[in-house]
């Protein structure tokens, strides 16, 4: 299999641990409202159960983020044998893109990233109005695409 597939199939896996971990939430929010000491059984208090609950698209978003980053970096160095190590912003909307890019490819893949880092940087701070927040099905989408424009030689 092509090394783009592969990559795109991670991002895949990725998103289904979401939906795994989304529902495990949902079960853990009805064992910890018919137990609220369950935490405490296990070694974590019930505020750690509702924070799980409340960070964990965000959490995979960041994953996603994170494996898209590694595809671009890997592309960087074995596709196009670069030995620099450029800012995400650059590789994202400059360094990898040819005319094979639509353009909305890449202001989708450059929102991510910077929803992403609004996500590890600022997520204590309200959203700027310019910031695009998304799902992570729209995030999944968004870098899919991005990827599925990495040369199939790869």
């Amino acid at each position: 299999m092509i090394k783009r597939q592969v990559r795109i199939q991670r991002l895949e896996a990725v998103s289904a641990e979401f939906r795994a971990a989304q529902t495990a939430s949902v079960l853990l929010g009805l064992e910890l409202q018919k137990n609220p000491n369950y935490g405490d059984d296990h070694g974590w208090k019930q505020q750690a159960g509702r924070h799980f609950r409340e960070n964990v698209e965000a959490t995979y978003i960041v994953r996603l983020y994170a494996e898209f980053e590694a595809t671009l970096r890997d592309y960087w160095r074995t596709c196009l044998g670069r030995v620099t190590e450029p800012r995400m912003i650059q590789l994202v909307n400059v360094s990898i893109p040819d005319q094979h890019f639509p353009q909305d490819y890449i202001d989708g893949a450059d929102e991510v990233r910077r929803y992403r880092n609004h996500l590890v940087h600022d997520s204590e701070d309200e959203p700027t109005a310019d910031l695009v927040t998304l799902k992570i099905v729209e995030v999944e989408r968004r870098l899919r695409c991005y990827l599925s424009r990495l040369r199939a030689d790869w």
